[in-house]
């Protein structure tokens, strides 16, 4: 593993945009996971790891963010020995007139140090670790209203997302899904044994609403999971897929998101949260596979979201839908000012499980 990922770094300084941690130390053992923390008054985005209460912050990687870009990372995904992450990092933008963002995956140890762009990563979005450490699934985004050109072919305008894969050791890269307009996929985890990728379909010709599929490698194709769905990600023994599923609620069908698990297979629908008002997003597994974390905030409009605020909070969950427990909020937490908390991803690794949730 190590040897693979040394190979796999580029040289150089890094991108003017991202700034490793001022300090290291080293990682505090026991159950960790990645978070994205955006300060709100200063704009300040950092990647952090945290301990299952919210506690021991240990900063990976930090920007002092343009109010106009403040996606800078995507959630981290951890390689399967827990000891690096990759995650998307903003390094420019294509045009002064449409601000188009320029993407790179970097890597970064689980001490915070040794931040590093991957070569021949431009343009690539949500990275996923697969099982034996030596690929990296990720997005490629294309969302152009001028001329361009995509997949070879020249083409008046195009809005469009497929995944591609690296080979950290070659940097070999592969497509996995087609270049069409208007059509969307997001990977989003690797089956256990490496032969399946887990990842959100849409396609606005269709009207439907986005759609959790599985991506067989060997080329034998893909199968819909379920009809809605999203962000699905595989347990960690690959028995179950916990993802996100839009919700209606009250007399005006109020719509929201909501935290379900299936089966591998896509039977067995069922639903952890019933947050009317609320939204969930982005669940992450917990080694031991006995419980989850995730996003949730309030629905913009809603009486849970205060006029021109919308806070939000990091929650966990045990698998069986037990016990759902605040992980971190603003404010009020070991942070100092108020934030937005997002991308939560458990860490791997020997004693990195946290187990259930006791209430």
């Amino acid at each position: 593993m190590l040897r693979v990922i040394r190979r796999a770094l580029g040289a150089g300084a890094l991108a003017l945009l991202l700034a490793a941690a001022v300090t290291t130390a080293a990682t505090p053992e026991g159950p960790r996971l990645a978070v994205v923390k955006t300060t709100a008054k200063s704009y300040r985005l950092e990647l952090l790891t945290v301990g299952p209460t919210g506690d021991r912050p240990l900063r990976l990687a930090v920007r002092d963010a343009n109010p106009r870009m403040l996606m800078v990372f995507s959630a981290l995904s951890w390689s399967p020995d827990g000891e690096h992450g990759v995650f998307t990092g903003i390094v420019g933008s294509r045009h002064e007139d449409d601000h188009e963002l320029l993407l790179r995956l970097f890597i970064v140890r689980a001490d915070g140090s040794g931040l590093r762009v991957i070569r021949g990563t431009s343009g690539a979005n949500a990275p996923v670790f697969s099982p034996d450490g030596r690929t990296v699934a990720f997005n490629r985004l294309v969302d152009r209203e001028t001329p361009t050109t995509v997949g070879g072919k020249r083409r008046e305008e195009f809005h469009g997302a497929s995944i591609w894969t690296v080979d950290l050791l070659t940097g070999a890269q592969r497509q996995l899904t087609p270049w069409r307009d208007g059509v969307y996929y997001a990977a989003s985890s690797f089956s256990p044994d490496g032969s399946t990728l887990l990842a959100t379909h849409e396609d606005n010709s269709l009207l439907n609403a986005p759609e959790p599929v599985a991506l067989k490698l060997d080329g034998s194709g893909s199968r819909r999971l379920l009809e809605v769905g999203m962000s699905p990600v595989y347990s960690p023994d690959g028995s179950e897929i916990a993802l996100i599923r839009n919700t209606a609620y009250g007399e005006g069908r109020e719509e929201t998101t909501d935290l379900y698990v299936i089966r591998a297979d896509g039977t067995d629908v069922r639903r952890l949260t019933r947050t009317p008002g609320r939204s969930e997003y982005s669940p992450s597994w917990d080694p031991s596979g006995e419980r989850l974390a995730y996003a949730r905030s309030p629905v913009a409009g809603s009486e849970y979201a205060p006029p021109g605020l919308l806070p939000n909070e990091l929650m966990q969950i045990n698998a069986d839908g037990t016990c759902q427990t605040t992980l971190l909020s603003a404010p009020g937490t070991a942070f100092s000012a108020p934030a937005w908390f997002s991308a939560p991803t458990w860490q791997p690794g020997p004693g990195r499980g946290a187990g259930r949730i006791e209430c």
